[in-house]
């Protein structure tokens, strides 16, 4: 990252993004916008007369930072593709943003927004302006597995002004499938709140663009006015086809597409292959309603009467208060062992929802389960496709409500529950497995640097940063940490530069972080202990990602924090220097070389042998004193204790006198 050029009152100045595109903030572009971001013009500082625009996404959500760089190796589609991407500082903003750069299309959308009216496009338009020119897109990102996810027709553009082809808008401005209407999802992505509909798999833009053809030959919204409840369950008992076209006339030929894209049946839907051959001429086998088994009774639930357990399931799921009565009386397993012949799933009803229980909304879980593993897990307000759990709770990480319906969630394992009952591959199924036990993991552990912060970095890679600290910074990466706590530090810094975020946040992202560091972190009750953590975290992020850089302020942020450690040096000249290089370190910005100096193990060895020499110095100096000052010197016994050495050693020397006087004399 650049050196920014820093204003009086420590804000940057506006960023280029990749070195050349500007976001021009004051000059917004309504039309282009998505639903989860707003649309500016953007210049080119090397072709000035390019038309471009920027997304500026939302703060609180992560775009599909992993598809970007997919998309940009696809060449020649009829796809709205990024030319840039990343985070930068904007003008007018007090932080960074995720920013996605586009040419402008030269056309205009097909429909202007969902609730917008149009002249109904004829069949041969349709076939003509749309079908054919986006196959080849479809097809291309199906054979990449790219699922677009954000196929309708009001994210549909022209490719001209004579409107004479058709190109797919933009895909990665906000989490797969969640800016995409009720309408455009099959159902067991429409029955998940958005936010957990996951990435998805292709079909479901089959899906998608089924819908979009029938929208045009409407002319608008086909069910307008119906709620996305009723949708559901009407797509349900009728069937998406029956849904969505029952009431418009097409032709013979325009209904075997119509037919094929709208099977609610995934593994029948229609393929890019098969549409192909269509256009080709031809005739293939028209689909049929996969319509759910009616029973020859209605079960009343909720005030309404249902006449098939998938359409139950959902308005249990919806209303999931009410379903204790429902198992308590045993109605329903008598309904579905009666009316569908089924022992069996009887049989597990029973079992799950007989006798008391101290969750009766895990219950009512376990109990939808059994109905129908293929729909979306459900849990209170919580509903999302098995894959889209995690991002379900990332996205919906800062609605207290909605995190502490997930902990209990997790803590049920009714993940790895639906996981096990449910159809599939078991690779599939251990990856999925894996990860919910991950989750489990890190929300058993407590202490800092674990808890449900991990979890929510280790299981949505990329997510941003959520300490208070740096969220307006939209840290995605290590290497932006520093950078945006030495923004902070800029602006003014009080307390310290870490919280539960910014520490689990870390140990997802660093390589090399010691098991020693988050542990020293949980002594928070030991300032220089807790000091010293948190400046090595901090400087692995500096090695990790790039070591050469400078953090002028975040080091004398830190190095201003440093007391208590200096402190634990017992040598008053070696903490004086000390303080010294401190200071000189924090001015050069490096937290390496400041890291080195507070957490030198040599320096520490050598101060606490000094230390404990000085003591023993003194501790025998002390006695020393003591013992004159009570007498000793003094005292019968000490006096005749000298007295009797001084007899002896003068007695001694008497005796080699004397020894050598009668020795010369014999000589002599």
């Amino acid at each position: 990252m650049s050196e920014q050029p820093i204003h009086m009152d420590g804000r940057s100045e506006p960023e280029l993004l990749g070195g050349r595109y500007a976001v021009q903030m004051d000059k917004p572009m309504p039309s282009l916008d998505s639903p989860m971001a707003k649309a500016y013009t953007v210049t080119d500082s090397r072709a000035a007369s390019r038309s471009m625009y920027g997304l500026v996404c939302s703060p609180d959500l992560l775009p599909r930072i992993d598809v970007i760089p997919q998309l940009s190796r696809i060449r020649r589609v009829p796809v709205l593709m990024p030319v840039d991407a990343g985070s930068m500082r904007i003008s007018g903003s007090d932080g960074r943003r995720f920013v996605i750069v586009f040419d402008v299309p030269a056309g205009e959308r097909i429909l202007a927004s969902l609730d917008s009216n149009i002249t109904p496009l004829r069949e041969d338009q349709l076939v003509r302006h749309v079908i054919k020119p986006l196959v080849p897109a479809l097809k291309e990102m199906s054979t990449r597995f790219i699922p677009h996810r954000a196929i309708r027709a009001d994210n549909i553009f022209y490719t001209d002004v004579s409107r004479t082809a058709a190109l797919f808008g933009e895909c990665v401005s906000s989490p797969a499938g969640m800016s995409q209407p009720v309408l455009y999802e099959p159902i067991e992505a429409g029955m998940s709140r958005p936010s957990g509909r996951g990435p998805g798999v292709v079909s479901d833009d089959h899906y998608a663009f089924g819908v979009t053809l029938a929208v045009l030959l409407t002319g608008g919204n086909p069910v307008a006015g119906m709620s996305d409840e009723d949708l559901v369950q009407s797509k349900i008992t009728n069937g998406s086809y029956s849904t969505l076209v029952g009431q418009l006339r097409v032709s013979l030929s325009m209904m075997e597409p119509l037919r094929g894209l709208l099977c609610d049946d995934p593994d029948e839907r229609w393929t890019t292959a098969d549409i192909e051959l269509w256009l080709g001429g031809r005739q293939l086998s028209p689909k049929q309603p996969m319509l759910p088994t009616r029973a020859s009774r209605a079960i009343s639930f909720a005030g309404r009467d249902y006449w098939n357990r998938y359409s139950l399931s959902y308005a249990m799921g919806r209303n999931w208060r009410d379903v204790g009565e429902i198992l308590e009386n045993g109605e329903l397993e008598g309904w579905v062992r009666r009316t569908y012949s089924d022992d069996d799933t009887a049989d597990s009803i029973a079992a799950v929802g007989g006798g008391e229980s101290s969750n009766p909304e895990s219950t009512a879980c376990r109990v939808l389960t059994v109905l129908r593993t293929q729909l979306p897990i459900r849990f209170k307000e919580f509903s999302a496709r098995i894959d889209g759990v995690a991002q379900c709770f990332a996205a919906e990480y800062n609605d207290p409500e909605m995190r502490k319906t997930f902990v209990e969630f997790m803590n049920a394992k009714l993940p790895q529950m639906y996981v096990q009952s449910s159809p599939g591959s078991r690779s599939e199924q251990a990856a999925q497995m894996k990860t919910f036990d991950m989750i489990n993991y890190f929300m058993d552990r407590p202490q800092i640097g674990f808890g449900l912060e991990r979890a929510l970095y280790e299981s949505n890679r990329g997510w941003p940063c959520q300490s208070p600290l740096i969220k307006q910074e939209y840290v995605c990466e290590v290497e932006d940490l520093l950078p945006a706590l030495d923004q902070v530090a800029r602006n003014g810094p009080s307390g310290e530069p870490m919280d539960r975020h910014i520490a689990a946040f870390c140990a997802a992202r660093l390589r090399n972080l010691s098991d020693r560091v988050l542990k020293l972190l949980a002594i928070k009750d030991d300032q220089a202990t807790y000091r010293l953590a948190t400046l090595q975290m901090l400087a692995e992020a500096q090695r990790d990602s790039d070591g050469r850089q400078k953090f002028p302020a975040l080091t004398q942020w830190l190095g201003g924090l440093m007391e208590p450690i200096i402190n634990q040096f017992h040598n008053r000249a070696y903490r004086a220097q000390l303080i010294e290089e401190v200071q000189r370190a924090s001015a050069n910005g490096d937290l390496l070389e400041l890291h080195f100096l507070v957490d030198n193990l040599d320096a520490q060895s050598q101060d606490d042998d000094g230390y404990e020499k000085a003591r023993a110095e003194y501790a025998n100096l002390s006695q020393a004193i003591a013992w004159l000052e009570e007498g000793g010197l003094t005292s019968p016994a000490h006096v005749a204790e000298k007295g009797q050495q001084s007899a002896t050693v003068i007695s001694a020397m008497a005796s080699g006198l004397l020894i050598v006087a009668l020795t010369i004399v014999y000589v002599i």
